[in-house]
C-alpha cells in the first residue's frame, strides 16, 4: 500500500510519511469498539504482558497498542507513561498495515520514519518491532511492540515469543467480548423478564376488574329477578365469578410467576372468600403445610377451595344454624392432599358424586381432572368432607 507525504502542524515543519488508512477503516474502526477495551483501566492480565515482553525482549518500552480513530491508545505500557499520542507520527499504524511481525531495525535509516518527530526529537526512537493484534475476521487493531533507543534485532526466540504475545492478548479481548455480550445478553433477559412481568400484572388487573364487573351485573340482574329458579342461578353463576376472580386476586397479591407459597396463599384466598360468605359462616379456618408450587396448580387448588367453600356456604348448614369450614393442604412423597370440610347437616341421603349432574359438583370435577388429581367424599351429620389427592398417599 502506497504511503504519502504529509506536513504535520509542528514548529519544526518537519516532513514524514504518515500512513495511510485501512483499506475498510469503518469496519476495522467498528471491529475494535465491539470489544469495548478503548479507554478502560489497566488490568493485571495486560500489564503482565507488557512487562515481560520488554524483560524477553531486552527492550526499555513495550506496549499494547491499539489504533483508534485520530490517535493510538495504550492498553498497557512500560516505558512510556503516558496513555495515548496523536495517530500522525504513529509507527503502530504503519505496522497494522503489514502482516505478521512488523520489524524495523534502526528508524533512521527507514525512509518512512527518518524524519518522525518521535525519531528526531524525544524519545529518539531507533528501534520499533510489532506483532499484529488480528480479529478472528481478518480486522488488525493494533499491535503488541517493543521499542528501543539504539538500533538492534531480535533473534528468532524473542520473535516466537512476541507473536505468542499478541496472540496471547487477542484471546484476553475475545474473553472481554464474550463476557461483554453475556452480560448485555443477561440485562436485556432481564429487562424482558420485568416487562413480562409488568404485561402480567397488567394483564392480572384487568382480568380481575373485567371480572368484577361480570359478577357486578350477575348480582345486578339476581336482585331484579323475580323467578326465584332464575334469581338461584344467577347467584349461583356470580358466586362463582366471584371465586374465580378471588383466586386471581390472590395469585396476583402473591406473585403469580412460576412457584406460589401455598400457605400464604391459601389464607389470603380463604380471608377473601369469608367477606362473601352468609352471617352464619364464623370462619374459614386454614392449615396448610408451608410448601411451593407451581402457579397453575396453586390456581386450580385455589378455584377448587372456592367452589367447595362457597357450596359449604350455601348447603352446609340449616337457616339459622352457625358453622365453619375447614381447609388444610399438605404434601406427600409424590404429589399432595387437599381436603374441605364443614360440620353442617351432610350430603343428602343417596347423593352420589360420581352421578350428580349438578352444575356446581361437575366443576368441582372438571378442576379435580384438570389437576390430575382423585377425590373421595365422606359425609355424615355434623361432618361432610371432600378430599382430592394427588399421587399416592
Amino acid at each position: 500500500m502506497s504511503a504519502k507525504r504529509t506536513v504535520p502542524e509542528n514548529r519544526n515543519h518537519r516532513v514524514f510519511v504518515k500512513a495511510d488508512l485501512h483499506r475498510a477503516e469503518e469496519d476495522r474502526l467498528g471491529a475494535l469498539r465491539r470489544y469495548g477495551i478503548l479507554d478502560s483501566l489497566r488490568e493485571a492480565d495486560f500489564d503482565e504482558i507488557v512487562k515481560v515482553a520488554s524483560a524477553i525482549c531486552g527492550t526499555p518500552i513495550s506496549v499494547i497498542n491499539l489504533i483508534d480513530h485520530g490517535r493510538q491508545w495504550f492498553k498497557a505500557e512500560v516505558g512510556l507513561g503516558v496513555r495515548e499520542t496523536p495517530l500522525d507520527s504513529s509507527i503502530c499504524a504503519h505496522a497494522i498495515l503489514q502482516p505478521g511481525l512488523f520489524i524495523v531495525p534502526d528508524t533512521t535509516l527507514d525512509s518512512r520514519f527518518a524524519d518522525n518527530p518521535l525519531v528526531t526529537g524525544d524519545p529518539h526512537l531507533r528501534f520499533y518491532a510489532g506483532a499484529l493484534l488480528e480479529t478472528p475476521d481478518g480486522f488488525p487493531l493494533g499491535t503488541v511492540c517493543v521499542l528501543d533507543y539504539k538500533p538492534r534485532e531480535l533473534d528468532d526466540t524473542q520473535k516466537s515469543f512476541l507473536r505468542l504475545m499478541a496472540n496471547q492478548v487477542m484471546k484476553l479481548l475475545e474473553l472481554r467480548r464474550i463476557s461483554e455480550a453475556e452480560h448485555a445478553a443477561r440485562v436485556e433477559a432481564e429487562d424482558l423478564v420485568k416487562e413480562k412481568e409488568t404485561l402480567m400484572r397488567e394483564g392480572d388487573h384487568r382480568l380481575m376488574n373485567s371480572l368484577q364487573l361480570v359478577q357486578s351485573i350477575l348480582a345486578l340482574q339476581s336482585r331484579r329477578a323475580t323467578n326465584e329458579e332464575t334469581k338461584n342461578q344467577l347467584d349461583m353463576a356470580s358466586n362463582r365469578v366471584l371465586a374465580i376472580a378471588t383466586v386471581h386476586k390472590q395469585l396476583h397479591l402473591t406473585g403469580s410467576h412460576e412457584e406460589i407459597e401455598i400457605d400464604t396463599f391459601m389464607c389470603r384466598l380463604c380471608a377473601s372468600l369469608k367477606h362473601t360468605a352468609p352471617a352464619q359462616i364464623t370462619a374459614i379456618n386454614v392449615d396448610a403445610e408451608n410448601a411451593s408450587v407451581r402457579s397453575d396448580v396453586a390456581s386450580g387448588l385455589g378455584l377448587l377451595v372456592a367452589e367447595l367453600a362457597t357450596n359449604s356456604f350455601k348447603y352446609a348448614y340449616n337457616p339459622g344454624q352457625t358453622g365453619s369450614v375447614d381447609v388444610s393442604f399438605r404434601t406427600t412423597a409424590s404429589g399432595w392432599i387437599l381436603k374441605v370440610s364443614d360440620q353442617g347437616q351432610g350430603l343428602p341421603a343417596g347423593f352420589d358424586v360420581d352421578q350428580s349432574k349438578g352444575f356446581g359438583m361437575q366443576v368441582v370435577k372438571a378442576f379435580v381432572r384438570r389437576l390430575d388429581a382423585a377425590m373421595t367424599v365422606s359425609s355424615r351429620p355434623g361432618c361432610t368432607a371432600f378430599e382430592i389427592v394427588r399421587g399416592s398417599n
